[in-house]
């Protein structure tokens, strides 16, 4: 789902549900895919019609999740064993304030609510919002980011779920996937999500001062997890990168950058976001 009109003073979120799981069960290694159809599950409930725009909406969705977080993961299968009783956490980053009012309005009119995962309930018990609650909670607006004027030189990702980007074709034809985000393969989506959000044409120059002049100045640690999606096999990048700026004159285009490393943290990187890929946070050192 895209906003119909771009919103410049539309707030970002991004949550994390403290759940408690209510049945034994064995689910993907992401569960990805699960979360995603309880995600529109939920919004169903509450509001049909937006429920089917979101599914008839061209473009990007206005909102990402994260894998699920806090049980065991087989090394042999890829498989997360779950218990009945044992805690876990998801993350529910939200770019639409309409979607944020649907969510709130399932929480409130549910007595315990529930989230369902294949055959496995979840109950919700405390959702976390306000920045520093949870390493992965935060609040902004596109106003705020874009009031950013701030032209750091470095900046260091920590890419928490597999991502991979989508990056042209070979000769052949076959697709071109990435698992390591080069700087302007990381910026190009934002600076997209950017344009689509506030209105405002970026464009592919600014990306190609990116190719120019920002390069992956570290590489902290990065390994590459494999994992299935419908059936399907893919891989995606995890770890810490740094990326440095290698001419700051370009005053502005600096300052953007940084406004989209900032973004990254809401929207993700790279392509199955909303199915807990791509998920990443600017490490403050």
């Amino acid at each position: 789902m895209t906003t119909a009109q771009p919103n410049p003073s539309a707030a970002l979120r991004a949550l994390v549900l403290d759940l408690t799981a209510l049945d034994d069960g064995v689910l993907p290694v992401l569960a990805g895919e699960l979360a995603h159809a309880a995600f529109y599950a939920i919004v169903q409930s509450v509001d049909p019609a937006l429920s089917r725009q979101m599914h008839d909406a061209q473009g990007r969705s206005a909102f990402a999740l994260s894998p699920l977080y806090g049980y065991w993961a087989s090394p042999y299968d890829r498989k997360v064993k779950v218990n009945a009783g044992q805690p876990g956490w998801l993350r529910v980053c939200l770019l639409d304030d309409r979607l944020f009012e649907v969510f709130q309005e399932h929480l409130l009119h549910s007595a315990l609510p529930t989230i369902r995962l294949g055959e496995v309930r979840l109950a919700l018990w405390q959702v976390y919002g306000a920045p520093g609650s949870h390493p992965w909670c935060g609040y902004t607006t596109l106003d705020e980011l874009r009031s950013m004027t701030a032209t750091p030189v470095r900046w260091t990702l920590d890419f928490a779920s597999p991502t991979a980007i989508r990056w042209g074709a070979a000769d052949n034809g076959t697709r071109r996937i990435e698992t390591l985000p080069q700087p302007r393969m990381a910026v190009a989506g934002l600076r997209t999500r950017w344009d689509k959000l506030t209105g405002e044409t970026w464009g592919r120059e600014f990306e190609e001062w990116v190719e120019r002049n920002v390069i992956v100045g570290a590489v902290r640690r990065w390994w590459i997890e494999s994992f299935t999606f419908q059936r399907q096999r893919y891989k995606g990048g995890v770890g810490t990168l740094e990326y440095q700026l290698l001419d700051a004159s370009h005053s502005a285009n600096a300052a953007h950058l940084n406004r989209l490393f900032h973004l990254a943290f809401y929207t993700g990187i790279g392509y199955k976001t909303t199915m807990g890929l791509g998920q990443v946070r600017l490490i403050t050192e």
